[in-house]
């Protein structure tokens, strides 16, 4: 497209009513979202025992309680819960835990209790359900039980054997009895409550079942705009040059020098040790024969650092290794790239569609302390063998 072709379709979608809503809907504060909570299990099964639990602030008593358990009961893998037995209960009696033993969910009655793993991006994994169970059956040996598996959209547990034990449930329930309370006891609501549960359903319809009005709004617009959508994705920033970026200038803010690039690393050293480190290494473009590395991809959920020795003459590689396993912190090195350290830490990416400078600063602050303290004590012990290093230089 021409400039003129692409400002006329730009005009054109700023005079789209259907965009001016989406813009005002994004824009409407919701607690989820500003907490960055929208996708994350525990902050979920956080909140679902919240509205589960009859003596919650909430104000709902045992209301969202008794739907959530008559559902389970029209499940025959439920054969411990009768629906004609759930109002002779005891709701003054009910007890939630939460990650007790790792079970994300726990409803015990005297008589009766709910295992709840909780499933949002990812599937049961090492035999967990079968664990829980054992667990529950152990030390919950004289009450009935009701295990759950809830997923977005009650998907079948990966563990085939535990199918025929945990009733699959989904958030589309959820959403469903949630919506039905809103609209029946909305009125009689505290305010914040009402606030609370509606953000909390708007979440749920909008980042995990994708059917939320604004999802359709968001379609109805891209199809009307197609041409102009399509032709910014292709030409979207690159990410990872973006990140690189970003974490190039905070590692030269804090006076360390960049060393050979890459498009997901950022490699460095400090000042006083860039003069003395060898460049006869293979692998590298400036052929360093060590350097400090930020590892991240624009796919991956984690950023590692780690210090790094590259292939090279072996008496080159003895002295660093001498130098670094007297730091209390560092392990033995193992193959042909010897890392002495290295760190991991969440930096979630995956969501971003445009790299958001501010976001990635604050992952990075939250781990430069570490980072300049293992940084400040190579360059103490590589220091001690400035003599040897500077004979390969």
């Amino acid at each position: 497209m021409t400039e003129k072709e692409i400002r006329e379709k730009y005009r054109t979608l700023l005079n789209d009513l259907d965009f001016d809503k989406i813009e005002l809907e994004l824009r409407t504060p919701n607690i989820f979202q500003i907490l960055g909570v929208s996708r994350t299990e525990i902050r979920h099964s956080n909140f679902l025992s919240w509205l589960l639990d009859p003596n919650g602030t909430h104000g709902l008593g045992k209301l969202f309680l008794i739907k959530f358990l008559r559902e389970l009961a029209t499940s025959e893998i439920a054969t411990d819960l009768n629906e004609f037995e759930i109002e002779d209960l005891n709701f003054n009696n009910v007890e939630l835990r939460r990650e007790w033993k790792n079970i994300d969910l726990l409803i015990i009655f005297d008589t009766l209790v709910v295992c709840v793993e909780n499933k949002m991006d990812s599937k049961d994994h090492s035999n967990q359900l079968s664990k829980y169970r054992k667990i529950i059956d152990e030390t919950f040996k004289e009450h009935k039980k009701v295990y759950v598996y809830l997923t977005p959209t009650g998907e079948l547990p990966k563990e085939i054997k535990e199918r025929e034990f945990y009733v699959t449930y989904s958030y589309e329930h959820i959403i469903d009895h949630a919506d039905k309370v809103l609209k029946i006891h909305g009125n009689s609501l505290n305010t914040g409550v009402y606030q609370y549960i509606f953000d909390y359903l708007t979440t749920l319809k909008r980042e995990l079942m994708k059917n939320d009005t604004l999802n359709e709004l968001a379609g109805k617009i891209y199809k009307s705009h197609k041409e102009l959508f399509d032709f910014i994705w292709e030409n979207k920033p690159d990410g990872e040059a973006e990140l690189n970026s970003i974490i190039s200038d905070k590692t030269r803010q804090s006076d360390w020098i960049i060393g050979s690039k890459s498009k997901g690393f950022v490699r460095f050293l400090t000042k006083e040790l860039d003069p003395i480190i060898p460049r006869k290494g293979k692998g590298w473009a400036q052929k360093e024969c060590f350097l400090f590395e930020i590892i991240f991809a624009r796919n991956r959920k984690n950023a590692t650092f780690q210090t790094c020795i590259s292939p090279s003459d072996p008496a080159i590689q003895e002295i660093f290794c001498k130098a670094l396993e007297n730091i209390p912190e560092f392990g033995k090195p193992t193959g042909k790239w010897l890392v002495h350290f290295q760190y991991s830490w969440k930096f979630d990416t995956t969501d971003m569609i445009v790299v958001d400078e501010k976001e990635i600063l604050k992952m990075l602050d939250l781990e430069w302390g570490k980072i300049t303290d293992i940084v400040n004590k190579v360059e103490t012990e590589l220091l001690k063998y400035k003599d040897e290093l500077e004979k390969y230089c």
